[in-house]
């Protein structure tokens, strides 16, 4: 049987929304933590430290592979986006 908000709540003697507030705050942390470290790994590889000078870099090119340069510069876009929306939730998930 999985263990429900219900069954924490219980042993723990805390409100089920003081678990479910915890919960959903320790996961946008981890989600941030994640995609910032896959931010950090590119900036890493491309030398760069932000998505504009990658794409100048593929635009110039010879000093980086078109492919999976562009790739990744759309993840990294998508990244930024991701870790914007998932600073507003954290933020109105503080108390």
């Amino acid at each position: 049987m999985p263990l429900s908000v219900e069954d924490v709540a219980s042993a723990t003697g805390e409100s089920e929304e003081s678990i479910l507030h915890k919960g959903l705050g320790s996961y946008l942390d981890r989600e941030l933590r994640e995609a910032g470290v896959r931010i950090n790994e590119l900036k890493k590889r491309y030398g760069v430290e932000r998505p504009s000078e990658l794409e100048e870099k593929i635009e110039g090119g010879g000093s980086v592979d078109e492919h999976p340069a562009w790739e990744e510069l759309i993840e990294w876009e998508n990244l930024e986006k991701r870790i914007s929306r998932l600073k507003e939730l954290s933020e109105s998930t503080e108390p």
